[in-house]
C-alpha cells in the first residue's frame, strides 16, 4: 500500500505514515508468520530494497535454526544446510522458498562479493530437492550472468524442460542462453518453438526481430516483427513505460539509419513518453531516433525538453552537443562540452570521445587529434563488447551504429586507392578493419558493415576477401548499389573490365539512383578505357562532369553530415575525373586537349594533396609527345618529403629504361629511393628493378637485406625464393624454402605453396605431394581466404598426381577443389562478383573431365564434367573444344556440330573450331563442305600448318591429294620464311609419304624432327617409313611378287632392312622415354619384328600382350599381335585378333591401324580363297580412305585370280595412279593385266614408264613389252 500511495499523482502523506507505523509494529511483533515474512521479502526484493528483503529472510531462517536447537546466526550469509529444516513440518516449503529467495536477493543486489555467494543458497535447496524450480532457475541465472558459462546453463534448461515441459519461462531462458552463445540458427528454432507455446511472448517477438536484423539482415521481416512487438506490448504490458523504452533502444542502434525500422522504434518510445512523461531518458531517446532520421530540429527539441526535466541527464546533454555540431554551431558545442566535463562522472561514455573527434575534425581541422579520440571511443565500446553478454541490453550499450560511424570516419581518413605491393598498411584502415570485424561479429547480417569490410579489404589489397564480403552484402540485399560498385572496383583491379561493366549495369538495374554516385561514372569510364572503347568512355566522363554532384563539390564540407551521402564527391575523386579525361585524350592522340585538361586541373588543385597526381599525369603527356627530358625534369621536382615521391621515382626509372635504354640510371632511381625511404615497398621496387635488368643476384641481396629489417614480411620472403629460382639455383631455393618453413614463420602459407610449385616444376612429385598434404592438414573452416588457398593447393596436388601417373589421386584432389568452389559460389549467390569463381570452377571441371577422358577412359563422366565446365562458364573454349572432340570420337556428330557452331558464333578458338567443323563434315562424308572450311581458314592464314596437316589427311581419305599442291603454293607465297618453319616441312613430309615418295618424306621429316611441337610426330612418321618403306601389308603373303624374289632385289632388301633397324633404334631413343607412350612401345615391338627372328617376334608378342592387359581394346597392339602371329606362321590366331578389330567401331584416332588390320585380314581371306569376305573388307578400306592404294591392289589381285583382267587392270590402275606411277611392281601388274585384257597400247605405255624409272627392271621388257608390241603388230 505504501508503494502504491507513493506513485499516486497526489501523495497522501498521512496515510503513508499510518501504514509505516503498522509495518513497524508488525515487524517487531512475534505473531508474524514465516509465510508473511516471505511475501514481504519477495515484495521488497522486487522493489529493489535488497537489504530490507534480506532482513526478513534472515528472520525466517533464524527462526528455523532456533526451532532445531541451533544457535541463531549473525548474518544471512552464515552456513546453514537444508538438513536443518527437514523436520520443520509444514514450514519446510517456506524455508526452501526463503533459501531460494535469499539466493535471488544476493544474485540481483549488484554487489560482486555478495552476488558470488548466491549459488550457495540455490545449492542448499537442490540438495534436498533436485527438482526445485526456483533454485534451478536461480542456478541457471547465476551461471548465465555471473560465470557466463553457457554450456552448463544450457544443460540446466534442458533439465528443467524435462521436469516441467509446460513451464514457459525456461524456454525464454534457453533462448537467451543460445543468443548469448551467438548460435543464431538455434535461437531461431528456440524462438519459433516458444512462439508455439506462448504466441504473445514479448521476449520471443523481440528475439525474432533481433534475429532478422542481426543474422539475416532482412529489414522487411524485422519491421513486421517490431510492429507485432508493439501490439504484444500493448496487450501484455499496456502501462509498462520502461519496457516500451527498453525494447526501442537496441533496435534504434541496430537500424543503421534505416527509416522503416526507426519508425517502429519511434512508436515504441513515443508510447513510453505517453505512459510516463516524467522520464527524461525517454525524451532523450526519442531525440536520438530523430537524429538517426536526420531531423535535427525535432531532435534538438527532444533533447532540450529532457535536459530541462533533468539537467544531469547525460544522454540529453550529449544529444544537444551533437545537434550543435551537426548544425555547425561549434562554439555552443564547445561550451556544452566544457559543462558536460564538469558534471560527468568518472566513467566516460563512448559518445564523449566521439563528439570530441567531430570537433577536432570540423572545428580544429586536426585529423591526428580526431584519430586519437576515435580510438578512445572504440576502446570504450570494445570493453563493453568484451564484458557484456549478447542480448537486447548488449546492443543498447555496444551501440553498433556508433561503431559503424567510427569505422566510416577511419575510412574517410585512409587512402583512396588499394595498397601497393610492399606498402605498409594504413593505420586508419587497420583500425577500421578491427572495428568492422567487431560489428560483423555481433551483427553478422549487416549489409552496410559487410560492404564497408569489403571496402577496407579492397583498400588493403586483399581482393579475394573483399570480393567475398561484397558478395555477402549483395546476398543480403541485391539492390545495394554501393556493393555492386565495390564489386566493379575489385573486378577492375583484377583486370576484368567486362565483368566490371556487368556489375555496374546490375547496380543500375537494381537502383536507378546509382547514377548520382560519382564513382559509378568513373569506374564505367575506366572499364570502357580498358576495353579500348575510348570515345564512349570520354563521352560518359564529360556527361558526368556536368552533373550537379560534380559542379557542387568545389568546396570541402564544413559540418559533419548526419547521413553520409553517396553522391558526395571527394577531392580525390574529382581529381581522378580530370586525370581520366586527360589520359583518354592522350590515348586518342589528342595531345592538345589532354594538355588543356591538365592545365585546368593544375589550377584547380594547386596547393592540395592532389597537385602531385597532376604532375605525374603531365609527365605522361610529355612522354606521349616524345619530350622525355622535360618529363624527367618535371618529375625530379617532386622531393622525397612530398607525396607520390615513390611513384615519381618509378616513372623516372621507367623513362630511363624504355625511352633511354639506360639500365644504370634505371636502377639508380630505385637505389636513391631506398636510400631516402627505406621501406618494404622501396626495397621491393629496387629488387624487381634488378630482376628486370637480369641481375638476380643483386635483387636477392636487396630482398635479404630488407627481410632482415622487416622479418615478418611475407612478400619479401616469397620474392627471395622466386629470385633464387630465376637464377636456376634450385638447390639453394629449396634449402631457403625448407628452412623458412621449419621456423614456422608468419609467411609459411605463401612459401609452402611456392615450394610445392617448385618441386612440381622439377618433377619431384613425391616432395611436392608431401608439402601440399601438410598445407591442407588444418581444422575445417569457412574462411574465404583459407578456402581459396585450399582450392589452389588441391589443383596443384592434382597436377602432381597426374605427373606421377596417379589418376585416382588427381580426381580426388580436383573433386575437393570443385566442392570448395561450389561452396564459395553458393555463399556469394547470383552476384556478378561470383563470375571469377565460376570461371575457376569451370577450369577445375575441365581438368576433371580431361583426367576421366584421357587417363581413365570414362567417357560418361568426362561428358558430364565438360558440360558442367561450360555451365559454369559459357565461354570456356577449352571445354567446348574438348567436348566437341569427345562427341566426334563417340560418333555423336550432331552434338559435336552444335558445339562447333556455337564456338564459331561466339568467335571462340575459331581456327580450332573450323578444323573440327571440317572433321565433322568429313565424318558425315560431306567432303566439299569439309574442304570449304579448310579453304576458308587457309586463305586467311596460309601458314596455319595445323589446319594444313588436317587438310592433307582429309584429302588423302577423300582421294583428292592432287589438289594439295596449291595450298603449299599459298603458304610459300605468304612468307619468305616459310621454308624455315618446321610445320611446313612436316606437312611436306606427310604429303610425300601419302603420295609414295618415302625418301623425300624422310628428308622433310628429318628437318623438323628436333622441333618441340612437330618433332615427336615427325619421328613417328620416320620410324614407320623405315620399318615399312614400301607400305606393304606386314604379315601378309598374298601379294608377294615373283619380281621381289629376284636374287639381286632380295640382297638389296636385306641390306636396307638391316640399315633401317639401326636407324630406327637411334630414332626411338629421341622419343620421350619416361614414361614411354603406348605408340612408342608399339613401334619398338615392330622394330623387333622387322628382324624376322623368332626370338624377337616372340618378345614383341609378349609386349603386345602386356599392353592389351592394360588397354583391352588398343587397336595398334591388336594389329601388332596379329602381325606377330602371321610372322610365326599362326594364321588362325592372327585371324581371331583381326576379326576382333573388324568388329570394332572405326575411330579417327586409330584410322591407319584399322585400315592395316582390315588389309591383313583381307590378305588372310585371299590366301584361304574367301574372295567375297576379302572384297567386303577392301571396300570398307576404300570407303574410309579413297587413297588406299593397297586396297585397290588387293582388289586387282582378286580380279586377276578370277581371270577378270579388265577389272583387274582398272583396280591396278587406281593403285598405280595413287602411288604417282612410281611403284615398278605395281606397273608390272598393271601392264600384265592390260596385256591379258588385250589393251596392248596401254600395256606398252606402262612398260615405258616403268623402264624409264628402272631400265633393268626384270621380266617386264621381255614378257610384256615385247609381247604387247608383237601382238599389236598382228
Amino acid at each position: 500500500m505504501i508503494y502504491a500511495h507513493e506513485r499516486c499523482k497526489l501523495v497522501d502523506r498521512e496515510a503513508i505514515h499510518e501504514l509505516e507505523a503498522k509495518v513497524t509494529i508488525a515487524a517487531s511483533s512475534s505473531s508474524g508468520t514465516d509465510r508473511a515474512f516471505l511475501h514481504v521479502a519477495i515484495f521488497l526484493w522486487r522493489m529493489g530494497a535488497h537489504e530490507q528483503a534480506r532482513q526478513y529472510l534472515k528472520k525466517i531462517l533464524d527462526g528455523c535454526a532456533g526451532n532445531t536447537g541451533r544457535s541463531s546466526t549473525a548474518n544471512a550469509g552464515s552456513p546453514m544446510t537444508p538438513s536443518s529444516t527437514n523436520n520443520v513440518g509444514a514450514g519446510s516449503y517456506t524455508i526452501a522458498m526463503a533459501l531460494s529467495v535469499m539466493g535471488w536477493v544476493d544474485l540481483t543486489c549488484g554487489q560482486e562479493t555478495v552476488m558470488s555467494r548466491s549459488l550457495t543458497w540455490f545449492d542448499r535447496v537442490l540438495e534436498s530437492n533436485p527438482r526445485d524450480l526456483d533454485a534451478l532457475m536461480g542456478r541457471l541465472q547465476y551461471l548465465r550472468t555471473q560465470r557466463r558459462q553457457h554450456t552448463p546453463a544450457l544443460d540446466i534448461t534442458a533439465q528443467i524442460i524435462a521436469y516441467y515441459p509446460n513451464f514457459v519461462p525456461v524456454y525464454i531462458e534457453r533462448m537467451h542462453v543460445l543468443l548469448e552463445m551467438g548460435a543464431w540458427d538455434q535461437v531461431m528454432e528456440a524462438s519459433q518453438r516458444l512462439s508455439g507455446l506462448s504466441p504473445d511472448s514479448i521476449d520471443t517477438t523481440a528475439t525474432l526481430a533481433l534475429s532478422e536484423i542481426c543474422r539475416d539482415g532482412r529489414t522487411k521481416m524485422a519491421v513486421s516483427y517490431l510492429s507485432n512487438l508493439y501490439q504484444v506490448l500493448l496487450k501484455s504490458e499496456p502501462t509498462n513505460a520502461q519496457l516500451f523504452f527498453e525494447m526501442a533502444q537496441p533496435f534504434a542502434r541496430l537500424a543503421f539509419r534505416r527509416e522503416t525500422i526507426l519508425e517502429q522504434t519511434q512508436r515504441l518510445v513515443s508510447k513510453a513518453i505517453e505512459l510516463d512523461p516524467t522520464k527524461s531518458e525517454y525524451k532523450a531517446e526519442l531525440g536520438q531516433i530523430y537524429l538517426f532520421l536526420g531531423n535535427i530540429e525535432r531532435a534538438q527539441e527532444c533533447f532540450k525538453s529532457a535536459a530541462t526535466q533533468n539537467s544531469h541527464d547525460i544522454s540529453a546533454l550529449q544529444g544537444l552537443i551533437k545537434c550543435h555540431i551537426y548544425k555547425g554551431a561549434f562554439e555552443e558545442a564547445e561550451e556544452q562540452l566544457e559543462f558536460f566535463d564538469a558534471i560527468q562522472s568518472s566513467t566516460m561514455s563512448p559518445d564523449t570521445p566521439y563528439l570530441l573527434s567531430l570537433m577536432a575534425r570540423y572545428r580544429m581541422k586536426n585529423f591526428d587529434t580526431q584519430m586519437k579520440y576515435l580510438k578512445d571511443a572504440y576502446g570504450l565500446l570494445r570493453k563493453v563488447i568484451l564484458s557484456t553478454s549478447l542480448g537486447l541490453r548488449f546492443y543498447t550499450v555496444a551501440n553498433p551504429d556508433l561503431l559503424l560511424e567510427i569505422a566510416r570516419d577511419f575510412l574517410e581518413q585512409g587512402p583512396a586507392e588499394p595498397r601497393r605491393e610492399g606498402e605498409e598498411p594504413s593505420p586508419q584502415l587497420k583500425t577500421a578493419l578491427d572495428v568492422l570485424e567487431d560489428v560483423i561479429r555481433i551483427v553478422p547480417g549487416s549489409t552496410e558493415a559487410l560492404f564497408l569490410l569489403g571496402k577496407v579489404k579492397y583498400l588493403l589489397g586483399d581482393m579475394i576477401a573483399a570480393q567475398g564480403h561484397a558478395a555477402s552484402s549483395l546476398k543480403q540485399d541485391a539492390s545495394n548499389a554501393k556493393a555492386h560498385i565495390l564489386t566493379a572496383q575489385i573486378q577492375l583491379q583484377n583486370d576484368f573490365p567486362k565483368q566490371a561493366i556487368s556489375s555496374l549495369e546490375m547496380a543500375l538495374s537494381n537502383n536507378f539512383e546509382v547514377r548520382l554516385i560519382p564513382l559509378f561514372h568513373l569506374l564505367k569510364a575506366k572499364a570502357l578505357k580498358k576495353l579500348g572503347r575510348l570515345e564512349e568512355a570520354l563521352t560518359g566522363l564529360n556527361a558526368a562532369m556536368q552533373q550537379p554532384f560534380f559542379r557542387d563539390s568545389g568546396t570541402s564540407k564544413q559540418v559533419p553530415p548526419i547521413k553520409r551521402s553517396d553522391s558526395a564527391l571527394s577531392m580525390s575523386e574529382r581529381a581522378t575525373y580530370y586525370l581520366e579525361v586527360a589520359d583518354i585524350h592522350s590515348k586518342l592522340k589528342q595531345v592538345h586537349e589532354a594538355s588543356k585538361v591538365i592545365e585546368d586541373a593544375s589550377r584547380i588543385f594547386e596547393g592540395t594533396a592532389e597537385q602531385y597526381r597532376i604532375v605525374l599525369a603531365n609527365a605522361d603527356i610529355l612522354i606521349e609527345r616524345g619530350d622525355v627530358d622535360r618529363a624527367l625534369a618535371l618529375l625530379s621536382e617532386i622531393k622525397s618529403s612530398q607525396p607520390l615521391f615513390i611513384q615519381s621515382q618509378a616513372k623516372m626509372a621507367d623513362i630511363y629504361l624504355k625511352h633511354k635504354n639506360d639500365k644504370l640510371a634505371y636502377a639508380r632511381c630505385y637505389s636513391e629511393l631506398v636510400e631516402r625511404h627505406r621501406t618494404v615497398e622501396s626495397s621491393l621496387l629496387l629488387g624487381d628493378a634488378y630482376l628486370n635488368i637480369q641481375e638476380p643476384e643483386k635483387a636477392i641481396k636487396v630482398y635479404e637485406s630488407a627481410l632482415d629489417a622487416y622479418p615478418n614480411n611475407v612478400v619479401l620472403a616469397s620474392k627471395i625464393g622466386k629470385a633464387l629460382v630465376k637464377t636456376h639455383d634450385y638447390g639453394r631455393a629449396i634449402s631457403y624454402y625448407e628452412s623458412a618453413l621449419a621456423k614456422d614463420s608468419a609467411f609459411a602459407t605463401t612459401l609452402r605453396y611456392d615450394l610445392a610449385e617448385l618441386y612440381f616444376k622439377l618433377k619431384n612429385f613425391k616432395d611436392a605431394e608431401r608439402i601440399i598434404v601438410e598445407a591442407l592438414d588444418h581444422p575445417r573452416t569457412e574462411d574465404t581466404t583459407v578456402l581459396t588457398m585450399d582450392s589452389k593447393y588441391n589443383i596443384l596436388l592434382a597436377k602432381t598426381a597426374k605427373g606421377a601417373g596417379k589418376s585416382d589421386k588427381a580426381v580426388a584432389a580436383l573433386s575437393r577443389a570443385r566442392e570448395i568452389y561450389i561452396g564459395l559460389i553458393s555463399q556469394q549467390g547470383a552476384s556478378a562478383d561470383s563470375e571469377e569463381l565460376k570461371i575457376q570452377a569451370s577450369d577445375v571441371c575441365y581438368e576433371l573431365a580431361e583426367v576421366y577422358c584421357v587417363s581413365l577412359k570414362e567417357t560418361t563422366k568426362a561428358l558430364a564434367y565438360y558440360n558442367e565446365a561450360i555451365q559454369y562458364h559459357g565461354l570456356n573454349a577449352k571445354a567446348m573444344l574438348a567436348l566437341c572432340k569427345l562427341h566426334i570420337s563417340l560418333n555423336d556428330l550432331a552434338a559435336a556440330q552444335n558445339h562447333c557452331a556455337n564456338m564459331l558464333r561466339m568467335e571462340l578458338l575459331t581456327d580450332e573450331a573450323t578444323i573440327l567443323m571440317a572433321d565433322i563434315m568429313f565424318h558425315k562424308n560431306q567432303y566439299t563442305s569439309a574442304v570449304f572450311h579448310f579453304r576458308q581458314l587457309l586463305e586467311k592464314q596460309p601458314t596455319h600448318y595445323g589446319a594444313l596437316r588436317k587438310l592433307l589427311e582429309m584429302m588423302r581419305r577423300s582421294g583428292t591429294l592432287d589438289e594439295a599442291d596449291k595450298f603449299f603454293e599459298m603458304a610459300e607465297k605468304s612468307s619468305v620464311k616459310v621454308y624455315l618453319h618446321p610445320g611446313y616441312h612436316f606437312c611436306r613430309g606427310l604429303h610425300y609419304r601419302y603420295t609414295n615418295s618415302p625418301n623425300d618424306a624422310l628428308k622433310e621429316f628429318n628437318l623438323c624432327r628436333r622441333d618441340v611441337e612437330w618433332g615427336e610426330q615427325a619421328l613417328y612418321n620416320m620410324i614407320e617409313i623405315f620399318l615399312n618403306p614400301d607400305n606393304d601389308t606386314l604379315g601378309g603373303e598374298a601379294l608377294e611378287s615373283v619380281t621381289d624374289n629376284a636374287p639381286e632385289i632380295a640382297d638389296d632388301r636385306d641390306e636396307s632392312e638391316f640399315l633401317a633397324v639401326i636407324t630406327v633404334d637411334k630414332l626411338q631413343k629421341e622419343l620421350p622415354q619416361s614414361p614411354k607412350s603406348l605408340r612408342t612401345q608399339v613401334l619398338e615391338c615392330h622394330s623387333w619384328m622387322v628382324t624376322k627372328q623368332k626370338a624377337e617376334i616372340e618378345r614383341a608378342l609378349s609386349k603386345f600382350t602386356e599392353i592389351l592387359n592394360a588397354e583391352k581394346d588398343y587397336v595398334p597392339a591388336l594389329l601388332g599381335i596379329s602381325i606377330a602371329h602371321m610372322l610365326l606362321k599362326q594364321p588362325p590366331r592372327a585371324r581371331n585378333h583381326l576379326k576382333r578389330i573388324a568388329k570394332m567401331d572405326w575411330t579417327v584416332e586409330f584410322a591407319d591401324d584399322f585400315e592395316r588390320g582390315w588389309l591383313l585380314l583381307a590378305d588372310v581371306h585371299i590366301q584361304g580363297g574367301k574372295y567375297d569376305l576379302a572384297t567386303e573388307l577392301l571396300k570398307r578400306c576404300i570407303s574410309q580412305n579413297k587413297s588406299c592404294a593397297k586396297a585397290w591392289e588387293y582388289l586387282g589381285f582378286i580380279m586377276e585370280k578370277e581371270a577378270a583382267y579388265k577389272d583387274a587392270a582398272e583396280h591396278y590402275n587406281n593403285a598405280w595412279k595413287l602411288e604417282r606411277e612410281t611403284n615398278p611392281a605395281m606397273g608390272f601388274k598393271l601392264a600384265f593385266n592390260h596385256l591379258k585384257a588385250k589393251k596392248y597400247v596401254e600395256a606398252i605405255e606402262v612398260c615405258h614408264k616403268v623402264l624409264g624409272m628402272y631400265p633393268d627392271y626384270p621380266k617386264i621388257r621381255k614378257e610384256i613389252l615385247d609381247k604387247s608390241r608383237g601382238l599389236l603388230r598382228t
